[in-house]
């Protein structure tokens, strides 16, 4: 990990951040009644944020533009971490987290012979034969989503390569639906308001896909389908296979602190491959970083133990917290009272999201996260802890409290949230998500320094108040 980012090494960017940022903590006045949170709230400054932020985009940068679980960016952004970490005087450990990858060889989409439109094969999903598919395609009447065979009634379906907008149902149903009836392949579209914006897909459970399947833009995707009224045929080409990989979760702890009482506070560092990934999920994993730096000169004193957590490979399904979850002891899993954990913290459209599993530790965990931001006069709303898919849902399995927030992903801002926050209703709460704008120029920079010191704050009154604890511990 430690190998030049060509001629901007990881060393480099831990000095350039350090030089802008020589003070890691600033002091709250000793009578607030939380000093400890209060100290910590305080360190998440833009600044501070900003100049690791910059430096996960200069390794994006060098790397090919993502920092991608499976890719250099990872690797290199991972030891960033580390360095930083370790200037604190933190011990940081990693453990290596075997995985099952999706290696993309071939995707192409030719429409006509002639017209090539971009695409990206589905994780996990089958490939087309070597030569790709050569079909016609088929398109269902406006009103229709593919979630059920009657959908397809007065359509060719046999034979076809498919063109379908996501719907409620999920896409794995749709494609069953398609296959089912004779398809040879599925072109999914998101009906987002970004039209040129192309997702790639993930097969989560790859035995419910029989055939290839596609994702491609909203604007291609419609006109494919009006073409598709003309006789229109396509050339698919989706080739790609499983190989065994590994990844790295990467930790911290304070020295000091109950061990029977762990508080975890998280963020996955990978991006997704298609893009820098800075608020998705850099924001969160600086904000990590930057508590874990203003925390050390304090983790001796520290009355429960925090430790401090870096994820790997999220964007393929939590591969690295699912990992370091099923492996833990029966009693490892019971130290820890709490998950804290955080996703896209400066969407440039969004809203902010409290997640409240609604009963037991994680409804004081989320009572916290309201409070603060009650305090400091700022919106909010209470989400369910799976309205995002994230690590945190791998504890919460397990049975740990878990709490978080969020400034929306793929959702589309409604006129309500519009004058709850600003920015504009009917648009996405963030445009950019899984794209390769996810860049610093992305960000909402006041959005940032307003979200990030929540994490910072929640973290250290959980860290040196036991009430709380054992309420999260009893629920």
């Amino acid at each position: 990990m430690a190998r030049l980012i060509r001629a901007l090494s990881i060393n480099a960017l831990v000095m350039l951040v350090a030089a802008g940022a020589t003070s890691t903590v600033v002091r709250a006045a000793e009578s607030a009644p939380y000093p400890l949170a209060e100290r910590l709230a305080s360190s998440l400054t833009s600044g501070r944020l900003h100049a690791h932020l910059a430096a996960l985009q200069a390794i994006a940068d060098h790397s090919g533009g993502n920092r991608g679980f499976d890719r250099p960016g990872f690797a290199r952004s991972a030891a960033y971490v580390a360095a930083r970490l370790r200037l604190a005087g933190y011990q940081v450990t990693t453990q290596t987290v075997p995985y099952t990858n999706f290696e993309v060889a071939e995707e192409r989409l030719v429409v006509d012979g002639s017209t090539a439109v971009p695409v990206l094969m589905t994780r996990f999903t089958p490939s087309t034969p070597a030569g790709g598919v050569d079909a016609p395609l088929a398109a269902l009447p406006t009103g229709r989503t593919g979630c059920a065979a009657g959908d397809y009634d007065g359509v060719s379906v046999a034979g076809a390569v498919v063109v379908l907008a996501r719907a409620a149902c999920g896409y794995a149903v749709q494609q069953q639906v398609a296959a089912a009836l004779g398809a040879r392949a599925v072109l999914l579209y998101y009906p987002v308001p970004e039209p040129a914006n192309i997702y790639r897909f993930l097969a989560f459970d790859p035995t419910m896909f029989t055939i290839a399947v596609g994702g491609i833009s909203r604007k291609d995707g419609e006109d494919l389908i009006g073409r598709a009224a003309t006789g229109a045929r396509v050339r698919l080409t989706l080739r790609g296979s499983a190989q065994p990989r590994t990844t790295v979760n990467l930790f911290a702890e304070t020295a000091g602190g109950d061990p029977e009482n762990v508080v975890m506070l998280g963020a996955h560092v990978d991006s997704g491959t298609e893009g820098p990934g800075i608020n998705d999920n850099g924001t969160a994993a600086v904000a990590v970083l930057q508590t874990a730096l203003a925390m050390a000169p304090y983790q001796t004193t520290v009355r429960n133990k925090v430790r401090f957590a870096w994820w790997g490979a999220e964007e393929l399904g939590n591969v690295g917290s699912a990992y370091y979850v099923s492996h833990l002891s029966a009693a490892d899993r019971a130290r820890i009272a709490v998950l804290l954990n955080g996703e896209l913290l400066a969407s440039p459209n969004g809203g902010r999201f409290v997640w409240d599993a609604g009963s037991g530790g994680g409804r004081v965990v989320a009572d916290l996260f309201a409070g603060y931001f009650e305090r400091q006069n700022l919106p909010y709303e209470r989400h369910p802890i799976t309205s995002i898919g994230s690590d945190h849902l791998e504890f919460a399995a397990a049975g740990i409290a878990v709490g978080g927030i969020d400034t929306g992903t793929l959702g589309v801002k409604t006129s309500e949230q519009q004058a709850l926050y600003g920015g504009q209703a009917g648009q996405m709460f963030d445009p950019c998500y899984h794209q390769p704008c996810d860049t610093v120029g992305n960000l909402d920079s006041p959005a940032l320094a307003a979200n990030a010191p929540s994490l910072a704050w929640v973290t250290g009154r959980l860290a040196t108040y036991d009430e709380d604890v054992r309420a999260a511990q009893a629920g």
